[in-house]
């Protein structure tokens, strides 16, 4: 069933800067999951207004709206 096509090998995480109304989609391989969450941990606790979540949007799934994980320097995420 790895090959299922419903399944996808990718999540998606949903990060906002703290800026109004903006939010950038990162492309996470499945295996990356964990460095991700680690990486997000405290993203939102110093006030700033950023946070990070896990999302469904189906927007972050379609041709170049979401960054690759690996590229997200190149974005100015972390």
């Amino acid at each position: 069933m790895a090959n299922h096509p419903n399944r996808s090998s990718y999540r998606y995480l949903k990060v906002s800067q703290g800026f109004a109304n903006t939010v950038l989609y990162l492309r996470v391989p499945v295996s990356m999951v964990a460095e991700a969450d680690a990486a997000f941990a405290d993203y939102e606790d110093n006030g700033s207004g950023r946070w990070a979540g896990w999302t469904d949007d189906k927007a972050a799934r379609m041709p170049g709206v979401a960054v690759d994980w690996a590229d997200r320097a190149y974005a100015g995420i972390l």
